[in-house]
């Protein structure tokens, strides 16, 4: 499986998604055209890991399963809702399906900083899992990525826009 980058644009805020290839050195957004330079890319695909946010150069990632939360609820809610027309076994069979299904999901590497997605790297090799902390520390500003005005759809994001700081200081 290919390495898969997906991103909000730093220009217009839409979502960018392309496959990371060897030569790849950026990406442009289908709405407005921008290009984003993604000089970790490379790297990445050569590593075949996800070490480091290509878009705005972070080292902190985190990985989960790329398992759709809602689904995953909406199967366990019937499951509840019928469990009392089916003995319970309705509940049982949904909470069994929604754990395969969670299982069988591949894994998806998310940056702390401006929450861009990276798919098809080595599990074995990944980040770590998602840490409440390190993701505070980027949540109340005292720590930014190298190329922080690219960080766009990050925690911080709304902040740095209304303050009028789309560069680092």
């Amino acid at each position: 499986m290919p390495l898969t980058l997906a991103f909000a644009c730093p220009a217009c805020g839409e979502a960018v998604e392309g496959a990371l290839e060897p030569g790849t050195t950026g990406l442009a957004c289908p709405a407005c055209a921008a290009r984003t330079e993604l000089p970790e890319a490379p790297a990445l695909v050569a590593a075949g890991d996800a070490h480091a946010c290509p878009v705005c150069g972070s080292a902190d990632l985190y990985q989960q399963r790329d398992f759709n939360r809602k689904l995953g609820l909406a199967l366990v809610a019937v499951g509840v809702l019928t469990g009392p027309f089916t003995r319970w076994i309705s509940t049982v069979a949904f909470v069994l399906l929604d754990f395969a299904l969670y299982l069988l999901v591949p894994t998806v590497a998310i940056c702390y900083a401006c929450e861009a997605q990276q798919r098809g790297f080595d599990r074995a090799r990944g980040p770590k899992p998602f840490d409440i902390a390190v993701h505070d520390v980027y949540r109340f500003g005292k720590r930014h990525p190298p190329r922080r005005a690219l960080a766009v759809a990050g925690p911080r994001s709304r902040v740095l826009l209304r303050e009028g700081k789309e560069s680092p200081s």
